[in-house]
Parts: C-alpha cells; structure tokens; sequence
C-alpha cells in the first residue's frame, strides 16, 4: 500500500475549532478544602479498535437501514452533548480511553501517516488514554513511530494527550524512552478542573493482556499481582500521586473485568482493585465486557465502556475532599443502533466530513492504486445467519470461513492432506443473513496485527507462515482445542479441581479467544474432552467440506510425516511464547512445529520469517500473504477456482450444515 497517498489527508484535521471538545484544565486558581464536596463526571471509551465508522455492515453506515453501531461521529457528537450538559450541572469531565485503539478494521491503512485514532483523540480532547495489547501488534518501534508521526523536532506539537502507563519498563529501548524524555508517555499525570479538583491518573497493562501482545520484547509489564513487590510498587504509585495533590485517583487498565454483571465478577481489574488500595475509580479494558452498572470491589468502583466504541461509559461522581468518591451514578450511552430502541445517530458533522471524509478519500485512493476494491464497494453477499463473530470456543461458520481461506492458499497441493489453524482471538468480524459483504467487512474480519519485518510494515494485518506439523503436534493441537471447549465447562472444571489441581490451573488460562478453528481437520472428543488418534482424520486440500473420504482417516497412519499448515504470525508466535510453552508442558500437550517437510529445524523466533508465503515469488524479498488477503480471495475466487464465487452460503457455513456433519470439522 503507498503510504504517502495518506499523508496528505489528516494534516488539516488538527485546525477543527472543537472548543466544547476540549479537555477541562485550569491552572489551579481553586483551592478546595478538606470536607468540601465536588462534581465531576468521568467519560470512557475501550477497545475501539479503529472502528472509526462503528460495528456492522460498512456500507449500510449513514443509511435508511443503518444496522451499525458506535463511530467516532457519533461519539464525538455523543461527548460532546454530554460535556455541554454536565458542565451546565457544575460537573466538569474527564475524558479517558482504556487501550487497544488501533488494530481492528480498514482504517489501520492510516498508520503510515497519521494514526485515525491519535486524531481523533486529540481533536476531541481527550484527557488522558493509556495503551493495550494490540498497539504493541507491532512491536515496540513501530509503537513509537506512530506516535513521532504527529511529533514535531521531538516535541509532542500536535499529540499533546498525555500516554499514561505506570507499570511498564521500557529496558533501554530509544524509541519509547523518547517519547518518555517528549512527556508523551508518562508514568501519572494530573489534571485540575474547573471546581478545583484535582485528578490522578494512572495507567496498568494487566497480564493477561500483556501475555496478548507476544511482540512487545524488549518492554515488559510489571503485574504480577501475586507478587508482593508489584503490589508494593504499584502502591507507592497511588500513594505519590495523592501526596502530589491528587483529590481522586483514577486508573486507566488494560486488564479487564469478566463476568461484570454476575454476582462474582473477576479478571485482572478486580485482583487490583483487591490489592492496592486507594485506587478511587479503574476505567477498565481489554475483556470487552460492558459494565451494567458499577461494580465495586475493595472501595474502587470498575466500569467499563465494552467494545468498538458501540457505548460510551458515563461516570457521574461526587468527591469529599480527603475522602474521595462518596457517590456516584452510571450510564452506557449507547451509540448508533441500539438493541433496547434508543438509538442515537447523531453525528459531529465536522469529524464526519474532514476526518472520516477524509480517511476515505486517502484510503480508497491507496486501494485503487493497489487494484484492491473501495472501502465500501461490494464484493460478496451471503444468505447463512451463522456467520456472526464467535464468542464462545466451538465450531462456528465464521470459523470455519475463515481457517478455509487460509488453506485455500494451498489448493495447489491437489490431493495431498493440508491444513491451516485460525484463533478465535483474531476473528473480528461476522456478517448477518442477506448481508451485502464490503471490502471493509472482509478486511475487518481478520484485520489485526502487523509483520516483524519493515519492508513489509506499509501494509497492515498478520502474515501467514507456512509450516509444518507431525501426528503428535496435530493430535494435541486438537487436544488443544477440545480442552479450550472444555474450559468452559463448569462441571468439567470442578471435576479437575477435585482430581487433578494441576490440570485445573493449566486449563482454566484457556480463555475462548484461544479456540482453534482447523480447515483440513476434523476430530471427536468424548468423554472428559479426550481426544485420540483414532478420533483425528486428515483431508486433502481442495476437500473444504470433508465430504469426501477422509485423505488420512487416522493420523496414525501419517507415521513419521509431516504436513503443511498455514497460519498466522501471531499464532506461530503464541505457540512460541514462553507462558504458552509452560502451559502446554503442564497439560500434556506438546507441540513442535517445523520449518520444514523433512529436517530437524524447529520453528522459532528467529527464522519465523522465513516461512512466510510469497505472494510475488518473481519479486526480489518476500512479498507478504496477510490473512485479510486470503479471506478476500477465498470469497471472491470462482467456483472453477474451488472459491465461493462472491457468495458465503449457508450450505457451507450453515448451522445445519455443521449440526448435520457436511462441513463439520468437530464431532460430526
């Protein structure tokens, strides 16, 4: 993709006069005392992901049949209405996001020049924001490079919103200790409104969402929360910012709160709260779990806005000075449509025609030169209601499209068994009954991460790799997946608790991001998750819906072969991971994936790269396959080319076509 065909258009985004968007902050003229009590209202996104025009079919967006949610219009019309109103009750706003603002949907085609979402955030005004998992997709100097795209010989000219993040060690690398040295990235900060109070704000990358980001060496998180010294540290930070004035101390997490609505919520966000005290407020990310209410724990209230911007989380709080939040008030503001009815889709008509105009306009430009379709140009329909994005772990039609479309990449191995795997994690995107499929919608299916290599960092989205897989890898790689099933199951679990502790702590990491979808596998488990060799069959490489004889009906019979399987970069860099090797030894279930169809290289960080598929082998250096590609072709390919010929059919992916077995790849 040209990057420099998107240089051009954010540069006048930052001229937008949005004084009723601006963050409030005086120069402290006020000064309160102990026992008086102040307004101020707290606003949060999270885990937007770059859906700069929200959730839902692309093409739909500002239509008669808007079925989308969120979008920053409609936020930034939202914030703004909501600012206006409450500085009108005498309570002034502070306005946060949680993390995870980039990697997500078309508009990571801005990161070459001017990250969408930076602008947005600075032409709104945020206040503070801190970072997740996936801005560090790419590793820690493209982090850093994104954010010296707005700078200005060094100094933070343009992006001026303060990057909170208290618990991170940069060890030693230039790029994020120069944003450190620009007071880009800070360790607290605070703001003083208009009534005199005053406003820590912390930042905390949580470990599970810091075991997410397998790229991010040489920075590291200090949150091991079982670890008294963490505590104590992350402690001091509260008790300073206090000591440095702070009225109310607010902590921007990328951790997470899951079951928030349940009488036993958990997650990383409620061991904090557990073990720090004085925290008065977490504005919690990364779980994607929308807070109902507020959910207190320990003294510290957690809300939570959800995901894709579809809600913005509205902390209305009252503050006794010396004592801290003594009331407060919650609402979702739901954004666009709305499944109770109210929908709200009024837009902020300046961010709708410079910034997302403009995104458009640059995008489409870039796309066209690259011969790929327009953003909202249709390029498939479907007629199956079993395509939505997977939320538990199982097989799903929109999990089996999409490990399809990367073993489509192979179909010239003809007869020969191949396969390919696809996480749940990376699958973003699903479609409804009679959808008219976009290029963003397929783009925003698997649209995340970014290559290791810089050569090919003008292009967003994961790499596919090419490896190669023993019976024994393929064997617990299913072993692997029926126990993320398993994970789930309550019962299941208790019974591992009872009889085998040690499993029970192995599995219950198995969130149901994990859940691998297999394309050329299919495999039963019975009782107690058990799979056997028996139970796992190997099809040839053009048979997407195992309906043919099983190529390989026991992997048994592979004896000391190996076959292809092609995967993302994030995957084979999970399966790489430490954490993940360890929990993979503890359950029982190695697996050693090889560079090669013959030979003893094991797959590592260090030749990675080297297995990447080539889409250009008549170009000099590799010239990358990322996984949106293979979804587009798939899709788009004609039935002669065993593609679905522009349409994604309910006899493929449907549910009664999986409940029935015909295309089923789990427990037929």
């Amino acid at each position: 993709m040209r990057k420099h065909v998107l240089s051009y258009v954010l540069s006048f985004v930052f001229l937008l006069a949005m004084s009723a968007c601006s963050p409030s902050d005086n120069n402290g003229t006020l000064t309160l005392k102990e026992g008086e009590t102040v307004k101020f209202t707290l606003l949060q996104t999270t885990d937007v992901h770059h859906h700069v025009v929200g959730t839902g079919p692309s093409a739909t967006y500002g239509t008669e049949n808007d079925a989308t949610k969120g979008g920053y219009a409609r936020l930034a019309r939202r914030i703004q209405y909501i600012k206006g109103e409450q500085a009108a009750a005498g309570s002034p706003t502070v306005l946060v996001d949680s993390g995870d603002f980039l990697m997500g949907t078309v508009y990571d085609l801005s990161l070459g020049s001017n990250p969408a979402a930076l602008a947005f955030f600075k032409t709104i005004g945020y206040s503070a924001i801190t970072i997740g998992n996936h801005e560090l997709d790419y590793g820690p100097t493209p982090l850093a490079n994104f954010f010296n795209l707005p700078l200005v010989n060094g100094l933070p000219s343009v992006f001026k919103v303060p990057v909170v993040v208290s618990n991170m060690q940069t060890n030693g690398h230039t790029g994020i200790n120069a944003l450190k040295t620009a007071g880009v990235f800070k360790e607290s900060h605070i703001i003083t409104l208009d009534n005199g109070l005053k406003v820590g704000l912390l930042g905390f990358m949580g470990a599970n969402a810091a075991a997410d980001a397998p790229v991010k060496a040489p920075v590291t998180f200090d949150n091991d929360l079982t670890d008294p010294d963490v505590v104590e540290a992350f402690q001091a930070k509260v008790d300073a910012i206090r000591e440095a004035g702070a009225h109310v101390v607010v902590v921007l997490s990328h951790s997470g709160i899951t079951d928030p609505n349940s009488d036993d919520p958990g997650g990383d966000d409620v061991e904090l709260a557990t073990a720090v005290e004085g925290i008065d407020i977490i504005a919690s990310g990364h779980e994607h779990q929308m807070t109902a209410d507020v959910v207190t724990v320990n003294g510290t209230r957690i809300i939570c806005a959800g995901r894709y911007g579809e809600s913005l989380a509205q902390l209305n709080a009252t503050v006794k000075i010396g004592t801290g939040v003594i009331q407060a008030s919650y609402t979702n503001n739901c954004i666009g449509n709305c499944d109770d009815g109210d929908d709200y889709f009024e837009e902020n008509q300046a961010i709708k025609v410079k910034l997302v105009g403009g995104l458009d306009t640059a995008i489409n430009a870039s796309l066209e030169a690259s011969g790929l379709p327009d953003v909202n140009e249709i390029v498939a329909g479907t007629n199956s209601s079993n395509l939505a994005i997977p939320n538990q772990p199982g097989e799903t039609g929109i999990g089996n499209l999409a490990a399809d479309s990367l073993r489509y990449l192979l179909a010239g191995a003809g007869g020969n068994p191949s396969m390919s795997i696809v996480a749940n994690g990376v699958i973003r995107n699903g479609y409804t009954l009679g959808q008219q499929v976009s290029f963003a919608d397929i783009y925003n299916t698997l649209p995340l991460g970014m290559t290791l290599d810089p050569a090919n960092q003008n292009i967003p989205g994961y790499p596919l790799v090419m490896i190669y897989m023993d019976n024994t890898s393929i064997l617990n790689l299913c072993k692997l997946a029926a126990y993320t099933i398993g994970a789930q199951d309550g019962a299941f679990m208790a019974y591992l608790l009872a009889n085998s502790p040690t499993m029970y702590m192995a599995l219950s990491n198995l969130k149901p991001d994990y859940y691998l979808n297999f394309s050329g596998v299919r495999y039963t488990y019975g009782a107690g998750y058990a799979v056997t060799a028996d139970n796992v069959a190997l099809y040839g490489a053009t048979d997407f819906s195992c309906q043919s004889a099983p190529t390989i009906p026991s992997i048994s019979l592979l004896g000391t072969n190996r076959i292809p399987c092609v995967l993302d970069l994030y995957t084979a860099l999970m399966f790489l991971d430490a954490d993940m090797q360890s929990l993979l030894t503890v359950a029982g279930l190695p697996i050693v994936p090889y560079t090669g169809v013959t030979g003893s290289t094991v797959l590592s960080a260090d030749n990675v790269l080297n297995s990447r598929l080539d889409r250009d082998t008549s170009t000099a250096g590799v010239q990358e396959v990322k996984e949106w590609m293979a979804l587009l072709q798939f899709v788009t390919k004609p039935t002669a080319q065993a593609g679905l010929n522009n349409m994604i059919a309910d006899s493929k992916y449907g549910s009664t076509a999986l409940g029935s077995g015909n295309a089923s790849r789990v427990n037929p």
